[in-house]
């Protein structure tokens, strides 16, 4: 490299103007600043008056600046520049690169009448490194050539360096600023009430709609505890409230949160870990006005139990008609009369079944309690209810099958409610059970529960299907089989849990269907001694 006439500055000055530019660089700047400071101080300490110098982003140009130069105009050049010439070369190569006569080198882009690029002289051009990572492009000219020598060289790199650095650190830190504001206005600006607390439940940030939705005042809602905004312990959260939550699993519950002046209103809250596994974890509270969904639902609710009661008064005339005409025909009753009244009998037990079965499941949905409990044989109730049945399977030659366990103990139930469970299960045993098939009605004794089977001989139940078997409304999409309302398994199902019980089916296709529920054994007072239920015949 020729030793040129390069102006060099003292060393004392050189370092002095370096560690002027470390320290700016430590303070808190854009990176634009960065880039000019850089500039500013590499054309200070090597005495040009040309210096420019650009930015990458995945080795593509992004923002440039030059000493005396338009910041209008500047970026366009700069990118000319960059496509063809020096700098471009440069950014591909990874080196800084010294052009001792730039009048005759084929890497200069010679721009007539531009003053920010020199026709003759000589230029260093040195690239902007991090983590292997070209970011940025720094180019310095004097009018003299040969002016740069291997200090100057090794001077361009030092800054460039720290250049680079900096700018990385400030690249990402207004990308990280850029992403927070973002999320800070997407958060504040969401429709639905967020919360954010610590692992413990203290409140850290609220949206704008939250601060709406519970009339507080940002300030006043910040480091009190999510438990005074809402009712904890409910569902999944329950009295350990935060084990799921900490363990990064998400949460959904209904519960109730209270205004600033003290009323309530129903909220379907959706909660999870944020940030997982880090020392600043938190938990978002997601909260779903639930008012006008609960105001429907309760008015649905009415509106359905007040059509259930009043289909009761119809169906108790009818049974008393049809019970009237029975006796008023007496014993000399013609057979085909007689068979259409007990049909009609059947069909309105029927109906009546399916009416208690409507208000039983909204009642024991909102959770009522059973009031109507004594202790009551097993066997009393299945014979009632195969006796009730027993017509409907004659007419399709469906033989009832009891198999009853001897010593079963007293049952502490609602009989009507259980008598009821028996009888849906047997009506869908039959229904699916073709003609000359079978339902076989067994009882077992275990322990601590009581087991009542009913098995037929039907087609069975799809696989996919047995999930939701028990849902209220659902139905077997089955080719060729009965029609249903699908409520009487979601009833049996409420029914034996409200009991404290148990229900499940087994099924295999073209191997029949298992229907099992298990009733705990107790009795209504502690100090009373089971008694023994005897065996029925069969």
């Amino acid at each position: 490299m020729a030793q040129g006439p390069q102006a060099k500055l003292s060393d004392a000055l050189q370092v002095a103007l370096v560690s002027r530019l470390a320290r700016e660089l430590n303070t808190e700047m854009r990176p634009a600043d960065v880039l000019q400071r850089v500039l500013s101080t590499s054309a200070e300490a090597l005495g040009v008056p040309f210096a420019s110098i650009i930015s990458l982003k995945d080795k593509e140009f992004d923002s440039a600046f030059a000493l005396g130069g338009d910041p209008e105009t500047t970026p366009f050049l700069m990118q000319y520049i960059f496509g063809r010439g020096l700098a471009g070369y440069v950014a591909h190569n990874l080196r800084t690169v010294v052009i001792d006569d730039i009048e005759n080198s084929p890497l200069w882009l010679p721009l007539p009448n531009e003053p920010l690029s020199p026709q003759t002289g000589s230029a260093l051009c040195t690239p902007l490194i991090h983590a292997g990572k070209v970011i940025g492009v720094m180019t310095l000219a004097h009018p003299a050539p040969g002016y740069f020598n291997e200090d100057a060289a090794s001077l361009a790199d030092t800054i460039a360096e720290m250049g680079a650095a900096a700018l990385t650190y400030t690249q990402m830190l207004e990308s990280s600023r850029l992403a927070e504001n973002r999320f800070a206005s997407l958060f504040d600006d969401a429709i639905v009430p967020i919360i954010i607390t610590d692992l413990h439940g203290a409140i850290q940030q609220v949206n704008r709609r939250a601060c709406e939705f519970l009339e507080y005042a940002r300030d006043e809602l910040i480091s009190r505890n999510i438990a005074a905004v809402h009712r904890m312990g409910t569902g999944p959260i329950g009295t350990d409230r935060f084990a799921h939550l900490e363990r990064g699993l998400e949460v959904r519950f209904q519960s109730i949160v209270w205004t600033k002046d003290g009323s309530s209103k129903p909220v379907q809250v959706y909660a999870r870990r944020i940030n997982s596994g880090e020392d600043d974890d938190r938990i978002q509270w997601i909260e779903h006005d639930m008012t006008s969904q609960f105001a429907l639902e309760q008015l649905r609710q009415d509106l359905s139990m007040m059509v259930y009661h009043d289909m009761r008064g119809p169906l108790g005339n009818v049974y008393t008609s049809l019970e009237a005409i029975k006796s008023l025909l007496g014993d000399d009753i013609d057979p085909s009369v007689k068979s259409l009244l007990e049909l009609a009998s059947r069909a309105e037990r029927q109906v009546r079944r399916m009416v208690d079965a409507l208000l039983d499941v909204q009642r024991l949905e909102q959770g009522s309690k059973l009031i109507n409990r004594e202790n009551t044989g097993l066997s009393l109730l299945v014979n009632r209810a195969v006796s009730q049945m027993q017509p409907q399977a004659s007419d399709k030659d469906i033989r009832l099958r009891m198999a009853l366990a001897d010593n079963v103990p007293l049952l502490y139930i609602d009989v009507d409610m259980i008598e009821r469970v028996i009888i849906n299960l047997l009506d869908n045993a039959i229904k699916y059970t073709p003609e000359g098939g079978m339902v076989t009605l067994s009882t077992a004794s275990g322990t601590d529960e009581v087991y009542v089977r009913i098995k037929d001989t039907g087609p069975g139940i799809p696989v996919d299907a047995q999930p939701v078997i028990f849902d209220k409304f659902a139905r077997v999409k089955q080719r060729n089989m009965p029609y249903g309302a699908g409520l009487g398994l979601a009833f049996c199902k409420l029914a034996v849990e409200a009991h404290g019980g148990r229900i499940w089916v087994h099924s295999e296709p073209d191997a029949g269907s298992t229907f099992t529920f298990a009733l705990p054994i107790e009795t209504s007072s502690a100090h009373e001694v089971p008694l023994v239920d005897t065996k029925a015949p069969s």
